[in-house]
């Protein structure tokens, strides 16, 4: 089923309302019930601009804030669940689009949250902020790093391509005495290669990733946009689910599907620039997202 999101997606990324960190795509920031996914684990985020809190004795865990517009969304999750969002202490920021990473000034602001970005996404990221702002980075972190709190560690995993430093995160869920490898992946989208920024070695970047991207034994399956998880069908089976039917967000075959998927996208992009057929601008064009309110900024939003 996954293959009918990828209409949706291609209307988003060609729309000029993709262009702009002002201008958010239509109905990316559309409220979405808030959820507990597992554990400690719940869904904060909007109708496709995936947040998640993690929830421990010593306070919270966000992870990625959308665009700034989208703080408010999630701030409002968090209340509906119970919890307050000034407990929030640790932001682990997306990768380096406005639609992940927008809102980090906002929830610095109102929660003063460490907040820990990649190293090397950091000098991309730093690119999105308000007029008159830095963008606050507070720890940068590498392949291997922790973060921990109250109990929760989540672990970093390069997965270079989408963006030079894109960085997915590994935990531990338990449920009815299980324990579930949890995977929050960064972004495998590469097939609208045009918009994205190149560097050096990206389209090897991209094929070693998704041979990594196998590596690991994924059971619970989460990423930065909902459409990617198919995050609205599970929501809909954790509503109706009963006492003895299983987690739909224990998807190891959706993952692998998901990775199939978007690698199979990816290699035709390649080819499609390869024989000259690349969508607008190609590549080479030296086309960074710090370059104010243009196409620089937020083009694939994925």
């Amino acid at each position: 089923m996954r293959k009918f999101l990828f209409p949706a997606v291609t209307l988003a990324l060609l729309s000029p309302a993709a262009f702009s960190q002002d201008r958010v795509p239509n109905g990316w920031n559309d409220p979405f019930p808030p959820f507990k996914i597992m554990d400690n684990l719940y869904y904060v985020g909007t109708k496709e601009l995936a947040s998640f809190l993690f929830v421990t004795p010593q306070g919270d865990i966000l992870m990625n804030t959308g665009y700034a517009s989208s703080v408010p969304v999630i701030e409002g999750s968090v209340e509906k669940l119970g919890f307050k969002f000034t407990d929030i202490k640790i932001l682990i920021a997306g990768h380096a689009h406005p639609d992940h990473v927008g809102g980090d000034n906002a929830v610095k602001d109102l929660t003063g949250a460490q907040v820990v970005v990649g190293r090397v996404d950091a000098e991309k990221t730093k690119d999105f902020h308000p007029p008159g702002k830095e963008h606050p980075i507070d720890r940068l972190v590498d392949e291997g790093d922790t973060v921990s709190l109250g109990g929760t560690t989540l672990t970093a995993h390069m997965m270079p391509g989408h963006t030079r430093g894109c960085l997915a995160w590994s935990t531990t869920l338990k449920e009815n005495g299980k324990s579930y490898y949890t995977f929050i992946e960064c972004s495998l989208n590469g097939q609208f290669l045009n918009v994205l920024d190149h560097y050096p070695g990206m389209i090897d970047d991209f094929r070693n990733t998704f041979k990594k991207a196998r590596t690991f034994p994924v059971e619970v399956f989460l990423s930065s946009h909902a459409s990617f998880f198919n995050m609205a069908a599970k929501y809909e089976k954790l509503q109706t689910r009963g006492p003895n039917d299983p987690n739909p967000f224990v998807d190891p075959e959706g993952y692998k599907a998901h990775v199939d998927q978007y690698e199979k996208s990816f290699e035709a992009a390649v080819a499609r620039e390869a024989q000259g057929g690349g969508q607008g601008q190609g590549r080479g064009q030296g086309r960074g997202r710090g370059q104010g309110q243009g196409q620089a900024q937020g083009q694939d939003k994925q």
